[in-house]
């Protein structure tokens, strides 16, 4: 396809966003007025299920408990994936905790709904060929742990993330590329392009020694308490043995303390997690970190029983695809407006997919108030729901396209095997 019928098609497209400006916005209020937590996003399904299904577009439901994957396209060539979080959080306002959409997810689905249903009016993908789906995944925030552990216990869910669950059940397994965006706070500016999230795991250490009398008879007590400060001592002095721009986090807490204080405590819980920019470094990390709790309980006569969940890998965008976003943002506003290659410490699911799959999760700034707190308000309409609606259709308009941009992982399943095996810790 040449320049002139790409510059045409893109004025389509924003002909389209034009005449559904007010539709899309008002879309996504109605999603943000829908908070709902991890696997519990059953209205939330609702509404994004009875979207795409009024405007010709078949969905399956129910993918995780609450997920959701509508298709475009013959189903050969090119296939992209528009994939959105659904959930949203705890905030605290006072005495009052309820949940709130305060991470902007509700943004992604809104958003990324829109662009299929414009795809499907425009007939977009008919005529490009290729395939294009929607995929809105649950449980995001790596919250409430005793619901998920009752799912888990239940048979209902495998693992705390909704697209965990979803990796293995194999909803990713045809997809060559992932599209996603996501809020940040950066009120400066209009976007940002290639940043990078950290990975972690969470790592519990229960140290178990022997009660006694403190005052009467210490010595035939083996304080576990001991045993969970020499391992907090060693993982200080192992965090120098990383690099700063490993980005290590490591910030462990005791947890519990059985017995009282005249009693030396047999059991103590030492939790933490582990932080890090890159995978071998966190694996690296990780296994550093169950010597040091093992070497320490022995070193005081101890037993220490170590327990894994499984965290999220880090996030390393595709260059070539994010290329392609950065062109179309210097469409809307000029490049001292987007802030590049940005090193966070925060973490997300899509790492994962990230990891299987050549990704790109854009940011745009629209908030006032801090994220992930009361204060959060979706201040720049404009930018949240217009603009990222046009970056992502010229996206998809482009990699579908042209040949030369549609980068995949042709390892995806040795990909896979190795994320089964030592990521998720599953046995095939």
């Amino acid at each position: 396809m040449n320049k002139t019928d790409l510059l045409s098609i893109y004025e389509e497209l924003k002909s389209l966003i034009t005449q559904h400006h007010e539709e899309i916005i008002a879309f996504g209020r109605e999603l943000f007025a829908c908070p709902e937590l991890g696997f519990k996003e059953v209205r939330t399904s609702e509404i994004l299920s009875s979207f795409l299904e009024e405007n010709g577009i078949p969905c399956t439901k129910g993918i995780a408990m609450t997920g959701i994957r509508a298709d475009l396209g013959s189903g050969d060539g090119y296939h992209i994936a528009l994939v959105a979080d659904m959930d949203a959080i705890y905030v605290r306002d006072g005495a009052k905790t309820y949940p709130y959409h305060s991470c902007g997810h509700s943004i992604q689905t809104a958003v990324l709904a829109w662009v299929m249903k414009l795809l499907k009016d425009s007939g977009l993908v008919d005529r490009l060929g290729g395939t294009v789906s929607f995929i809105a995944t649950p449980a995001e925030e790596f919250i409430d742990f005793e619901y998920r552990e009752g799912l888990r216990q239940e048979g209902k869910i495998r693992y705390f993330s909704g697209k965990q669950n979803m990796i293995e059940q194999g909803v990713f397994d045809d997809i060559d590329c992932v599209l996603s965006m996501h809020i940040n706070g950066d009120s400066g500016t209009l976007f940002d392009i290639r940043s990078t999230l950290a990975g972690f795991m969470v790592k519990k250490a229960i140290f178990k020694g022997l009660a006694a009398h403190s005052g009467v008879i210490p010595h035939l007590g083996r304080n576990a308490l001991h045993g969970a400060n020499l391992c907090m001592n060693a993982l200080s002095y192992m965090k120098d043995q990383f690099p700063k721009e490993t980005g290590l986090q490591l910030h462990p807490v005791i947890s519990s303390c059985s017995g009282s204080v005249n009693i030396i405590p047999e059991e103590v819980v030492l939790e933490s997690y582990i932080r890090a920019n890159t995978l071998d470094e966190l694996m690296i990390a990780g296994e550093k970190f169950d010597l040091c709790a093992i070497h320490s309980a022995k070193a005081l006569g101890l037993e220490c029983e170590i327990i894994n969940e499984t965290g999220y890998m880090p996030l390393a965008q595709s260059k070539e695809i994010g290329d392609v976003v950065y062109e179309h943002m210097l469409e809307i506003c000029e490049d001292a407006k987007i802030v590049k290659n940005v090193v966070s410490g925060a973490s997300g699911d899509v790492g994962d997919l990230g990891y299987l799959i050549p990704a790109v999760q854009f940011g745009f700034a629209a908030v006032k108030g801090r994220v992930h707190s009361c204060e959060f308000e979706i201040a720049d309409e404009e930018n949240a729901y217009i603009n990222t609606t046009e970056i992502l259709l010229k996206t998809v308009c482009d990699l579908l396209a042209k040949p030369e941009l549609q980068v995949k992982h042709e390892d995806y399943l040795t990909r896979k095997e190795f994320y089964m095996k030592n990521w998720l810790q599953k046995e095939h």
